[in-house]
């Protein structure tokens, strides 16, 4: 087998998968509440960068994007980043070379700069705050 035939097998299963991940979405979100709470939240009353992540997720189940956001940024990032690198394998394993994420090391400085003082900003602005 080559390299594009695995990509291809690749390409395909993955809607496959979140298909089925979106199928069990009333499974998964009551899995995500009976989760304990943040120990660091609990500990220092700071929120860590996690703080939010499932009820962010949970609201993107339901479709709500702007409830995600508020609540934290970062399933939002993750599901961009992984949507635009799955179009690229596709391209790849059909035989087009696309390049759709940046490849600068200075964009992921940036980015990452920019994400990390959000992450600290949302401790101190109430706006921010993920609403716990």
């Amino acid at each position: 087998m080559n390299e594009k035939k695995h990509f291809k097998i690749i390409s395909i299963l993955i809607p496959i998968i979140g298909a089925i991940i979106y199928a069990f979405k009333k499974q998964l979100v009551h899995f995500m509440f009976s989760l304990p709470p943040c120990p660091f939240y609990t500990i220092y009353n700071l929120y860590c960068p996690a703080c939010g992540n499932t009820r962010s997720v949970n609201a993107l189940l339901q479709g709500d994007i702007l409830l995600s956001l508020h609540y934290n940024i970062i399933p939002i990032l993750l599901i961009l980043t992984l949507m635009l690198g799955y179009i690229e394998l596709a391209f790849y394993s059909f035989g087009k070379k696309k390049k759709i994420l940046p490849r600068s090391k200075n964009f992921y400085l940036i980015t990452g700069s920019i994400l990390l003082i959000y992450l600290i900003l949302r401790n101190f602005i109430p706006l921010l705050f993920p609403s716990l």
